[in-house]
């Protein structure tokens, strides 16, 4: 795994954790804008660079950076944040964290797909995915909007995943099937870590009431987690709402912070 951090390391510490197949630059637009106030650690997950073991499973993910942060004398992190995947393996790098001591002040998971599926939908998923992956090797961002698999994804606006998109297509020729596979099943077999009620309080879940995550999870994730906080919009894909309205996401994280 490897680790990117910008920003003041005496500012109050950011985790930023990424969707599948994306590598850390794909949130660039995001930490850009963070990084004079917080410091800023971005994972590349195991499976996403050239010479990187395989992408294994949410849980040796999450132990990576807590066995990083811990090397670092991290005691206390402002915010665990994670796009899509990385809400899962951000909901368990806080179960870690929390059960080794240290302290998790707040969270915030956008588009988080928390659910178990059957094996012949995950089955589904990683032609999907395999598929998706094949036609962005060699493209350009300009031949990657034009995917009807990423037109689907992104609800018909593939614009406004552009920052994510070129990121992804340069991690393309790196993801073997293993990661893939194992990717797959991350985001499909997930089992809800239990936080008490004061850190539930402290966690917020970001979806679009129209993306698939949304439809399938929300309700599950509410049940797991009844006190924690739900932004829920409309009208907007799969996390294209932080790249269209980037400021205002920024404040937002800014506020959770406080």
């Amino acid at each position: 795994m490897k680790f990117q951090t910008l920003g003041n390391p005496s500012n109050p510490i950011i985790v930023m954790l990424t969707g599948s197949f994306c590598p850390a630059e794909s949130m660039e637009n995001l930490y850009s804008k963070l990084c004079s106030d917080f410091y800023i650690i971005a994972p590349t997950y195991n499976g996403h660079y050239e010479g990187s073991k395989d992408f294994t499973t949410r849980q040796n993910e999450a132990a990576e950076i807590r066995q990083y942060l811990k090397k670092q004398q991290i005691t206390s992190v402002k915010l665990v944040y994670g796009q899509s995947m990385g809400s899962e393996i951000g909901i368990e790098l806080m179960s870690q964290l929390i059960a080794d001591g240290i302290a998790v002040e707040n969270a915030l998971f956008d588009g988080a797909p928390c659910i178990k599926l059957s094996k012949a939908y995950k089955a589904f998923m990683l032609f999907k995915f395999r598929t998706m992956i094949k036609m962005l090797r060699g493209k350009t961002v300009e031949d990657a909007m034009n995917i009807p698999l990423i037109k689907k994804f992104s609800s018909g606006d593939p614009e406004a995943l552009k920052p994510m998109i070129e990121p992804i297509i340069k991690v393309a020729p790196y993801l073997n099937d293993n990661s893939i596979r194992n990717e797959v099943e991350c985001c499909y077999t997930f089992d809800f870590p239990q936080f008490d009620t004061e850190m539930q309080k402290r966690m917020h879940f970001f979806y679009d009431k129209d993306e698939k995550a949304c439809r399938t999870c929300l309700k599950l994730v509410q049940k797991a987690y009844p006190q924690a906080d739900y932004r829920i919009v409309s009208g907007y894909g799969h996390l294209t709402y932080c790249c269209k309205h980037t400021e205002e996401y920024i404040d937002w994280i800014k506020e959770i912070c406080i």
